[in-house]
């Protein structure tokens, strides 16, 4: 069968259009699904990917550029711009299952959630859902595998820039932004593996994992808030270089395990002048980096530090920064604490709803994490132990579930795959999340339990 972009088009349409008629499980419905599986499969045989691009009066299949005047088309441009949708992208290995979730989102027409975000929270990889602005490399591979190497270049390029303005010398800028390029492409391409990889609960090099792990998901976070292209990557540059002030912080200070002295906290607070200070003497750093630096220990009420300086209305990327920075640094074991669990760390956050933080964008951080991020290892009510894989675009307690452990703590021999939002023939909910557990502490690495792009 020849790929016919025409074809692919009609059925997209076809799609949208069944589903929002019918019920999922209706033989339309499913009957469009397949043709449209089908009507992919020749194209992605030849190609890694297939991009279908809606851009003011022309729909675009790859690098064909479809006839005007069509009705279906003319439909199906009037739809994707009501739902903000410059392209879907499918990428080779996409399944029916995933292209009937792409069907189910863009169907509802109820949610204030966007449909990349979605799809993304329901773990489907191989289909993106968004706008053309960013620069992307269409082959790039996605999927745990490649988002662990461009993590850990990032770590190693945050240890070089470190190391660069501990010795005196200006941040490499450069070396920065070739950090957020990869980040921000992760944060469209694959948000559910990079996010897996900042839950990591490393001490040994904290400070250059909490460098990176603030970036990105300060830039999931503005990318929730429909940000991107040069702004999405200025709000990673400036979240990446936020502590940089914490250069001139003698260690004995920094990693210190007792409560810091008067005399001590002092000199702790001076990072934010000293990084302010950096960053404005770098060339080529975005006029966003030293505002965050200054002023991402103040509150909402202008509490925190520095102290005395006046009335002022924080940055919004300030306000994600913050957020995000307590998140990570709560959860990140560090020399003399253990991380603490995603549940707690709420409840602690919570508590300064309105004054530390803004208590909007608080939410919908939370709602972006889930009460336990992909990658947390949990204990469910009936004992058994897993790994989320997924979480719940509407309810942070109910994520989906790779079971690896029974109740009485023996291994599965193969996972078990639960949606925990799942109801039984009585309605109830059978299985429940309790709790975060330590993985380490009972020889589990959790990554090795999500899937990788081979398994999708």
């Amino acid at each position: 069968m020849a790929f016919s972009p025409e074809d692919l088009v009609r059925r997209v349409g076809a799609a949208i259009r069944s589903a929002e008629l019918y019920a999922p499980t209706h033989p339309l419905v499913q009957r469009s699904v397949t043709g449209l599986s089908a009507a992919l499969a020749p194209a992605l045989t030849d190609s890694p990917t297939v991009i279908v691009g809606f851009l003011e009066n022309d729909v675009v299949v790859n690098d064909f550029r479809l006839p005007r005047g069509s009705a279906n088309t003319a439909g199906l441009l009037r739809d994707m711009r009501d739902r903000k949708i410059e392209k879907i992208k499918f990428a080779r290995g996409v399944e029916a299952a995933d292209i009937r979730a792409l069907v189910d989102e863009l169907a509802d027409r109820t949610s204030r959630t966007s449909v990349g975000d979605r799809l993304t929270a329901r773990g489907i990889r191989r289909i993106q859902v968004g706008k053309v602005a960013i620069e992307e490399d269409d082959d790039q591979e996605v999927g745990l595998a490649a988002a662990k190497e461009v993590y850990s270049k990032a770590v190693t390029g945050a240890q070089n820039i470190w190391s660069a303005a501990k010795a005196g010398d200006q941040p490499d800028p450069g070396e920065a932004k070739g950090i957020i390029d990869s980040l921000s492409r992760l944060v469209y391409q694959d948000r559910t593996s990079l996010l897996a990889l900042t839950a990591l609960k490393r001490h040994d090099n904290y400070t250059f994992t909490h460098m990176v792990n603030v970036a990105a998901l300060s830039m999931a976070m503005a990318r929730s808030l429909e940000l991107e292209g040069p702004m999405l990557r200025e709000f990673g540059f400036a979240a990446l270089m936020h502590d940089i002030g914490k250069v001139h912080t003698p260690l004995e200070i920094l990693n210190k395990p007792d409560k810091l002295t008067t005399e001590e906290f002092t000199i702790m607070k001076l990072h934010v002048v000293d990084g302010a200070h950096i960053l404005r003497r770098t060339p080529e750093t975005p006029a966003l980096a030293p505002v965050v630096a200054f002023e991402h220990h103040l509150k909402q009420d202008l509490s925190g530090y520095p102290e005395n300086i006046g009335s002022r209305k924080l940055n919004l990327c300030t306000m994600v920064v913050s957020v995000v920075d307590v998140f990570d640094a709560l959860r990140s074991n560090r020399v003399y604490r253990t991380g603490l669990a995603t549940d707690r760390i709420r409840h602690i956050m919570g508590q300064q709803d309105g004054t530390a933080f803004d208590r909007t964008l608080l939410r919908r951080f939370v709602n972006l994490m889930g009460l336990f991020p992909v990658g947390t290892l949990v204990r469910l009510n009936t004992e058994e132990v897993g790994v989320v894989t997924q979480t719940h675009p509407e309810d942070p307690f109910r994520p989906q579930v790779r079971l690896i452990l029974d109740c009485k703590g023996a291994p599965y021999e193969t996972p078990l795959l639960t949606n925990t939002w799942d109801r039984d023939d009585r309605g109830e909910f059978p299985r429940d999340v309790v709790e975060a557990v330590d993985g380490p502490a009972l020889g589990i690495d959790p990554l090795a339990y999500l899937p990788g792009p081979e398994a999708r």
